[in-house]
């Protein structure tokens, strides 16, 4: 048999084949020497795919095949960089395109990681979504809770794509903006896909999360599965990125309350403890390579479900600094800030360098589900509220959080933060100090773009080389549809 294109283009091959060994009428043609899900086990097996774990996809050669490059370009378009005539050099083309903010970042010929790993992941959820209460063996509650899990977690595949492919959610036109397509059929075959609008992905994300959360697992048992509180998170997650505050709130608060029904000894870490117990010492901050705790192993008790990704192509552990922080950006963190300790304004000699480059101690940040995340977001819903009580209630958790990054004294709210405005700005900066120079701020600048309350800061929406400065237009909002995804889909709309 000759395997297809994922849904004639959609990715480059399907990470299921790669489980199970078919071809597009596995489900009822049992390749020799292949298996294929015919149990329970089977379908709960195929959740456990190192593959399902990360922004990691699989590239078809003529050798063979072969896991893509993973890169996220995202983390090269925070308004917190900058880079110099000496630090440019060291981009290549499509992050130096990406970092300035262009159209046209891949060629003809390039997987993109954004896309791919998503639909191949989308593929063998579906899978499991549509055949599993078929499966030998196991009870009915079973077979639900998996089904929700995997309906779980192609809802969070299709809010990455919406990130990264559909404008930010606008409610006078999400109905006519141009998103991704709604794949639910586990069919190599399928023909005329449309992309569908950002409101129908968006209806269908939250639609699959509400129905599914109350059928999950309900105590987070390791970091690599979605249980209860993940699956409440990406529904909060969801109406937050769309500005519905409110009903985030609501999720967020249930994922708060079901971290606490674990085995893995959920917690936010407090960094007075444990920097130096991970191995930082201020008189040899290079030595600092390892130490932070991993994301998928267990170590890291801030995470609860863990899809990771690297940021090693601007902050290597043998390379030049690629990019640094501006040093506007640095001053919003208080002296006494123990997450400035993540970053360096020295070679590894001593000598001075022309910014603030993120250490290598840390180069593997979470897409997925993880405290700190969770606390902000929940804050930021309690600030926005026309309620004073969750306003009070908000300062509260962030001093409580901010207590957990630096000493006590020095987590104490500004005297002069107080009008809700004000509260709301200064929760959103805590998310810059939280995650500077990982690519989470690019999410933000689009969640924020049409913000009353933020306006001022496009301003601040710049990058520079050097020699020329670049500046953020709203059409570089989103990535530009695949080229190679556009040859199998001619008739569709480009992003501009």
């Amino acid at each position: 048999m000759k395997c297809n294109h994922v849904y004639h283009g959609l990715a480059t091959i399907l990470s299921v084949v790669l489980l199970l060994g078919g071809c597009k009428d596995f489900l009822d043609v049992k390749p020799k020497g292949k298996d294929i899900p015919e149990t329970i086990e089977h379908y709960n097996g195929m959740f456990n795919s190192t593959n399902l774990t990360s922004v990691t996809y699989t590239q078809v050669t003529e050798l063979g095949t072969k896991l893509g490059v993973s890169t996220l370009y995202n983390i090269f378009m925070g308004d917190e960089l900058t880079a110099t005539q000496t630090s440019i050099s060291e981009l290549d083309f499509k992050m130096n395109q990406a970092y300035q903010w262009e159209g046209k970042i891949f060629g003809e010929e390039d997987d993109v990681c954004e896309w791919a790993t998503m639909y191949q992941q989308i593929y063998t959820f579906n899978v499991i979504i549509n055949n599993v209460m078929d499966a030998s063996g196991g009870t009915n509650k079973r077979k639900l809770e998996l089904q929700a899990e995997a309906r779980v977690n192609r809802a969070f595949r299709y809010l990455i794509l919406a990130q990264y492919f559909g404008k930010p959610y606008n409610e006078s036109t999400a109905g006519t903006d141009l998103c991704v397509p709604l794949v639910v059929e586990d069919d190599m075959n399928l023909k005329n896909l449309k992309r569908n609008t950002v409101q129908e992905v968006y209806n269908f994300i939250i639609k699959e999360l509400e129905e599914s959360c109350p059928n999950l697992v309900e105590s987070t048992n390791h970091p690599l599965r979605i249980y209860q509180c993940a699956g409440w998170f990406f529904l909060g997650k969801a109406y937050w990125v769309k500005g519905d505050y409110e009903n985030a709130r609501i999720a967020l608060e249930k994922a708060l309350k079901s971290s606490e029904i674990n085995t893995t000894g959920i917690t936010l870490w407090d960094y007075n403890q444990m920097l130096s117990e991970w191995g930082y010492n201020s008189a040899k901050p290079y030595a600092w390579t390892s130490g932070f705790p991993a994301n998928n192993t267990g170590a890291n008790k801030e995470v609860v479900y863990n899809y990771q990704y690297a940021i090693s192509s601007i902050s290597s552990a043998t390379g030049q600094p690629k990019l640094f922080v501006k040093e506007k950006y640095m001053d919003l963190y208080e002296q006494d800030d123990l997450r400035r300790n993540f970053f360096s304004n020295k070679t590894r000699t001593g000598a001075a360098m022309e910014g603030y480059r993120r250490l290598p101690c840390r180069t593997v940040f979470n897409l997925g589900v993880e405290m700190p995340d969770l606390y902000l977001m929940l804050i930021e819903c309690q600030a926005r509220s026309t309620n004073q009580a969750l306003q009070d209630e908000a300062r509260v958790n962030l001093e409580e959080f901010r207590r957990h990054r630096m000493p006590q004294e020095a987590a104490v709210i500004p005297a002069d933060i107080t009008s809700q405005e004000k509260l709301i700005r200064f929760v959103v900066e805590e998310r810059l100090r939280e995650y500077m120079m990982t690519g989470i701020r690019w999410f933000d600048m689009r969640r924020l773009w049409n913000d009353p309350l933020f306006q001022d800061w496009k301003a601040e929406y710049t990058h520079t080389d050097g020699e020329s400065s670049y500046t953020l237009t709203e059409d570089r909002l989103v990535y530009q549809i695949p080229p190679k995804i556009l040859v199998f889909n001619s008739d569709w709309q480009n992003n501009k």
